[in-house]
């Protein structure tokens, strides 16, 4: 399957549904799906949403958020864990699968720009022998900046996934504004916006003639590392909570209360910038709800959405 340059795409997660069919229909051509995460975490609507993006004639590709930083022995094995989750997910041979590397407390990104670029080929050398297309992922700033992409792009040219938001996190924005595109070399998709036509999902726009070549991908029945898998509990207030280890990024002062109740008493706030991880979450009374473990032993726990309606971004 191809699509050409300037075709529209979003990227989801865990934290998108498994229905697609919304942002086809509104001009995405291609969806990037993530699979894994570390040595230890995929995502479980990954299979579901690959399915359904490709039901809806989008191109299907697939990316790993990183833990590695500038390790390189490290991302052999989260490149090989990668490998495994791509073909556990449904994810074709021949397809692009990218290396998300960025700024987080389980990424070491200020270990000098070599160093990095020695590990992020590291990991794109194996998806690459298992048959894959590679894409390296971040923010335009910080490849800039801590990465030597010219290495890179000397190895894998236009492999280079960016992303640059001309209006800022959170903002709606329906097409790119190419007047700001950060000027760098071998980029192949640029991610304008993190909020694509009002729809809380990330907008993309392929600059080059993107292909798969769709070749039926080996069917692994588990990971190469333990899957964990979707579990629920329901708590003393009668509440459904699933399990799920995740970032959130939120878009301005959120109270942290001692219960999942707008009533609980506040032990404390999270400001934009912040990130809280959490292990946890649940829908009820109009919000939804994550819980952070904290250091004492008692978790907090904070809305991160009101219906629909994210007030931040979840990793």
């Amino acid at each position: 399957m191809e699509v050409e340059k300037r075709s529209y795409g979003v990227d989801v997660s865990s934290h998108n549904g498994t229905d697609l069919s919304s942002m086809a229909h509104s001009g995405a051509k291609f969806a990037i799906v993530k699979l894994s995460e570390g040595l230890n975490y995929q995502n479980p609507k990954a299979p579901a949403q690959l399915s359904n993006a490709k039901a809806n004639n989008m191109l299907t590709m697939g990316y790993h958020y990183a833990h590695f930083g500038a390790d390189s022995n490290r991302a052999v094995q989260e490149g090989n864990y990668t490998v495994n989750s791509a073909k556990y997910a449904g994810l074709p041979v021949g397809s692009y699968l990218a290396c998300d590397w960025e700024v987080d407390d389980n990424n070491v990104t200020n270990a000098g720009r070599v160093p990095s670029a020695n590990a992020i080929l590291a990991f794109l050398d194996v998806i690459v022998s298992a048959g894959y297309k590679p894409l390296l992922y971040s923010g335009a700033a910080l490849l800039k900046g801590n990465v030597d992409t010219g290495k890179v792009l000397a190895k894998y040219a236009n492999s280079l996934w960016v992303a640059a938001y001309p209006l800022g996190n959170g903002v709606p924005a329906s097409e790119p504004d190419f007047g700001y595109f950060p000027s760098m070399d071998g980029v192949a998709i640029w991610q304008f916006t993190d909020n694509w036509k009002g729809m809380s999902v990330d907008g993309n726009i392929s600059l080059i003639d993107l292909k798969s070549d769709d070749k039926p991908a080996t069917q692994t029945s588990k990971p190469a590392v333990k899957q964990p898998t979707l579990q629920s509990f329901i708590d003393d207030l009668g509440d459904t909570w699933y399990k799920e280890e995740g970032k959130f990024y939120p878009n301005g002062t959120i109270n942290i209360r001692y219960g999942a109740r707008t009533t609980s008493d506040i032990i404390g706030t999270v400001t934009k910038g912040d990130c809280v991880k959490y292990d946890a979450y649940s829908r009820h009374g109009g919000y939804v709800w994550i819980r952070q473990p904290r250091a004492n032993g008692q978790p907090g726990f904070l809305v991160c959405r009101k219906g629909n309606d994210p007030w931040g971004r979840f990793e």
